[in-house]
Parts: C-alpha cells; structure tokens; sequence
C-alpha cells in the first residue's frame, strides 16, 4: 500500500486504509511504534505508528480495562483493533483537531496537532493532562 493522498482521500476510506496498515504490521506492531500517549493515571490511551499509510494513531476508545496491559473481560487482549479508533494523524484542515480517545479514567480527546508535533521532536511518551 502506497502512503495515501489525506487531501483527496475521503475520511471514511482514508480510516479504512489506516485500519489496514495498522493490521498488515502483525502482531508485533509495537514494533514499529513512534509514540505512547498515557492518561495522567498512567494507563494507556493511545499509540502512533510507522505505516505504508503514513503515521497512523490507534486510540482505545475507554471505559472498561485500564488500558492495553490489562485483561479484557471479551479475552481478545490487546493486540484486538475491534474496539479501537484509528486514523491517520495527518488530516485535512476541514477536520477537527481532537480525536477521540479513552482509557479505565473515562473519555478524553487527543490533539492531532500535539501528535505531530510529538512525532516531529522524536518524544516518545506523551502524557495527557
């Protein structure tokens, strides 16, 4: 998959390809990770990763477990993008900034600006605040 046009590519497929990429890095997508982003608990909310689709953010979508290490009551564990909103972290200017995210806390919104910038100056770790 080639990396994809964010300013012809409408959101819906432009998601559906990152979906994709996220999935053809395997299980060992942590891997090929830029940046963690935690809640202020510590718990993991979201990832950025190193894909043929681009840079790529798959966020947990929260409540239930207390992030990606723990069990979840459905058994699928971690590694499952079912329950997950993914997309790339480039978009185009009509499109909001935040993106939807959560962990055990409760809901929150990551800032796709933050993303790049976080990416850009080689952070590894972001925490929410």
């Amino acid at each position: 998959m080639e990396s994809m046009n964010i300013a012809e590519t409408p959101p819906t497929e432009r998601r559906r390809q990152a979906l994709e990429a996220v999935r053809d890095l395997g299980k060992q997508r942590t891997d090929h990770a830029l940046l963690k982003v935690k809640c202020p608990a510590s718990h993991m909310v979201a990832a950025v990763y190193d894909t043929s689709a681009g840079h790529v953010v798959v966020c947990g979508t929260g409540p239930g477990g207390h992030g990606s290490r723990d069990r979840n009551a459905n058994n699928r564990g971690g590694d499952s993008l079912d329950d997950k909103f993914v997309d790339t972290v480039e978009a185009t200017q009509f499109e909001d900034d935040e993106l939807p995210a959560g962990c055990g806390c409760g809901p929150r919104t990551i800032s796709r600006k933050k993303l790049q910038d976080a990416v850009v100056s080689h952070a590894h770790v972001v925490t929410l605040t």
